[in-house]
């Protein structure tokens, strides 16, 4: 009897603790295709209440052909997306974002060999096979008569390069126009000031509000620091300016740093998750974006100053 006391005590802390990390899985069917060829791409999610699946639209070389609905398998749930290439190489397939009750969890990144299609010479030169022209004897007129098209074309377009060659000959260069560069503070502080004007979130486009507050910070960081910060999950971006305020030594401070994954946080629940914060929390992401910004301006324009000052010396 204690045994089975025990057992049955064993197997609830096992199902509650399974409840409490669901299991992410991600696989495709092959890792090497051919140009036009499809790899089916499946992520599976425990079935709980709330299971967000990702709309995959940035794979580089790869192109999502179709997305299928998705399946229920005993307690389980299947999401597929039917994926081909037109370019052969390598490509990786990115970590995917799923939210399962309000909570974001990442699928793993897989690899996918394109390759070209190989064609057959060989058998194309068989199969179209040029008739030998010397073993038949021909009249001067009969010879002029099967080539006289192709003198003709070939005059004619002598006479349209020569053409082409006369008409561009004094023709002057055009005066180029030098492209004026914004500094990246100077263009996030413009950015910030229209999205205000918008008024987005005072007439319920919260999402939208979010997104183009995200992207004005994600940009001026990426021009800023030299990084690559629209393409990247929050997590892969946090990560990344945690390295550069290291090899930089910029001093961004913890403050900073955590209203920044605060932010970015916040705008991927809004988008994938469809959470709608008060005026409050939305007042408050807008101050953080800003003073984020003057932050890292201030930091990088304090380093310059020393280097300048550096090289002085």
């Amino acid at each position: 009897m204690k045994y089975i006391i025990t057992s049955l005590f064993l197997c609830i802390g096992f199902a509650m603790m399974a409840q409490k990390n669901p299991s992410i899985s991600v696989k495709i069917d092959t890792t090497n295709i051919k140009i036009g060829e499809q790899v089916t791409y499946t992520i599976s999610a425990p079935n709980h209440k709330k299971v967000i699946f990702p709309k995959i639209e940035n794979l580089d070389s790869l192109v999502v052909a179709e997305e299928l609905p998705v399946d229920t398998i005993q307690n389980q749930l299947y999401k597929k997306y039917l994926i081909t290439g037109f370019d052969s190489g390598t490509f990786y397939i990115k970590k995917q974002q799923v939210f399962i009750d309000a909570k974001a969890y990442f699928t793993d990144s897989l690899l996918v060999n394109v390759a070209t299609i190989s064609v057959d010479t060989v058998k194309l030169a068989k199969h179209y096979a040029v008739k030998d022209l010397e073993n038949e004897d021909y009249t001067l007129a009969e010879w002029w008569y099967r080539i006289k098209n192709y003198v003709y074309v070939g005059l004619a377009v002598i006479a349209f390069m020569v053409g082409l060659y006369f008409l561009f000959r004094n023709k002057k260069e055009p005066v180029k126009v030098k492209k004026v560069v914004i500094p990246p503070y100077i263009e996030a502080t413009k950015e910030l000031k229209n999205l205000e004007k918008k008024q987005l979130w005072q007439n319920n486009k919260v999402k939208e509000y979010y997104s183009e507050l995200t992207d004005i910070v994600r940009k001026y960081i990426g021009n800023e620091l030299l990084v690559q910060a629209l393409e990247t999950t929050t997590d892969e971006l946090m990560s990344l300016l945690i390295n550069e305020n290291k090899q930089q030594k910029l001093g961004l401070d913890k403050d900073t740093l955590e209203n920044l994954r605060d932010l970015l946080s916040q705008a991927d629940f809004v988008k994938f998750a469809k959470q709608k914060p008060v005026e409050m929390e939305i007042k408050g992401h807008q101050s953080n974006a800003s003073r984020i910004i003057e932050t890292i301006h201030q930091l990088v324009e304090s380093k310059k100053q020393e280097v300048k000052d550096d090289e002085q010396q």
